[in-house]
C-alpha cells in the first residue's frame, strides 16, 4: 500500500509521507514533498496510530487503526466548521471501522477527567 493507504488499479501506489520520529512509540509522519497535503493514511501500514503535526511541530491529527488497518478514531485540531471557527480539538469516533464510517465532530476539552483528553494529552503538542 502507497498513497494515502489504498491501491491504485490494483498496483501499489508509492508512498507520500515518511515517518520523521515518534511520540510515545506513535510514528509521526510527514509529506514528502511540501506540495502533499496534510492528510494521514485511510490505512495503517505497519503501525496502529500515526501523528502528524504541523510544520511548528504543533499538532494537527492523529489516527489510530485496528488490527486491521482500518481507521478507528480521528482526533484533529484544525478548521472544523460544524463546531466553530478556528482550530478546534476534535475527534471523529468511527461507528464502524474504516475511513468512510467516521462519526460526527466532538470538541475534546481540554480538562483533567475528560477520557479522551486524558488518554491522548501527551500527543497534543502546542494545542491551547
Amino acid at each position: 500500500m502507497g498513497g494515502r493507504g489504498t491501491f491504485a488499479s490494483g498496483n501499489n501506489a508509492a508512498y507520500t509521507y515518511k515517518a520523521v520520529g515518534k511520540i510515545a512509540g506513535i510514528k509521526i509522519l510527514q509529506p514528502k514533498t511540501s506540495s502533499a497535503s496534510l492528510k494521514l493514511p485511510e490505512e495503517a501500514h505497519s503501525s496502529k496510530g500515526y501523528l502528524l503535526l504541523d510544520k511548528s511541530s504543533v499538532f494537527r491529527q492523529y489516527r489510530e487503526y485496528n488490527d486491521r488497518h482500518e481507521v478507528i478514531l480521528e482526533i484533529g485540531y484544525h478548521n472544523e466548521p460544524a463546531l466553530g471557527r478556528g482550530k478546534i480539538l476534535h475527534a471523529h469516533i468511527h461507528l464502524t471501522p474504516g475511513i468512510v464510517n467516521h462519526g460526527e465532530a466532538q470538541k475534546i476539552k481540554l480538562l483533567p477527567g475528560n477520557p479522551l483528553y486524558e488518554k491522548y494529552k501527551h500527543l497534543f503538542k502546542g494545542v491551547k
